[in-house]
């Protein structure tokens, strides 16, 4: 994974580089994770606009997106909301919350990756608000589908300590992820599942759509 130039938009970074375990490469600028966008610069949106951004796909809620709604100016993108379901109880640990993500929010995160899969949908940005929990669980099961290392997409999961855990400004970006909170739900999915690729077709994504977010995403070493 790896830095890209934005300023204004937080807990940004590229995925491109990870390599899977049989030895293929992420290919870089692909696949963009990020925290919300409604503060970019004007020189991030000329970046995101060099780059040839043709998709975002938005994990936020109706009231999030009210509240701090992207501003891209005049890029044009395909939109693509997809919002997994919040914990009507309100109660519980942050594993828990996963954990309902993932048990009721199936179809959202099967729609989110088929939308990475279509025909020119790439290069793509996925976003929440922190750019850190739901962005996380939706990365960490786009790269397992890719075949990279469980090792590998925790470390890109934890990189969002870095950029947010400590940041004083805004309450939403201070809660710290962990380890077990990713490894934990990746081990959910497998138990219910089989795998990760298991519970994307459960919920609607076809094997000819995660063949094709394959060959969007993944290059030669």
């Amino acid at each position: 994974m790896s830095d890209i130039p934005l300023t204004g938009i937080k807990n940004a970074r590229d995925i491109g580089g990870l390599r899977t375990e049989s030895g293929a490469v992420v290919r870089p600028l692909r696949l963009l994770r990020t925290a919300r966008l409604n503060r970019p610069t004007d020189a991030d949106r000329a970046w995101l606009a060099s780059i040839g951004l043709r998709t975002v796909v938005d994990l936020r809620q109706p009231f999030e997106i009210k509240s701090w709604p992207d501003d891209l100016g005049d890029l044009e993108v395909e939109r693509v909301n997809v919002a997994p379901s919040l914990d009507s109880e309100g109660e519980g640990t942050f594993f828990d919350l996963y954990l309902y993500w993932l048990d009721h929010s199936g179809e959202a995160f099967a729609d989110a990756v088929r939308a990475l899969a279509r025909p020119d949908a790439l290069p793509a940005l996925v976003h929440c608000t922190a750019g850190k929990d739901r962005t996380g669980v939706l990365v960490a099961m786009v790269l397992d589908v890719l075949g990279v290392g469980e090792k590998a997409i925790v470390a890109d999961y934890l990189i969002s300590n870095e950029r947010l855990g400590t940041d004083p400004g805004d309450v939403v970006f201070q809660h710290l992820i962990s380890e077990e909170l990713i490894s934990g739900s990746l081990a959910h999915v497998r138990e219910g599942f089989g795998s990760v690729e298991g519970y994307l077709l459960a919920h609607g994504v076809t094997a000819e759509e995660l063949t094709a977010l394959r060959e969007g995403l993944l290059g030669e070493a």
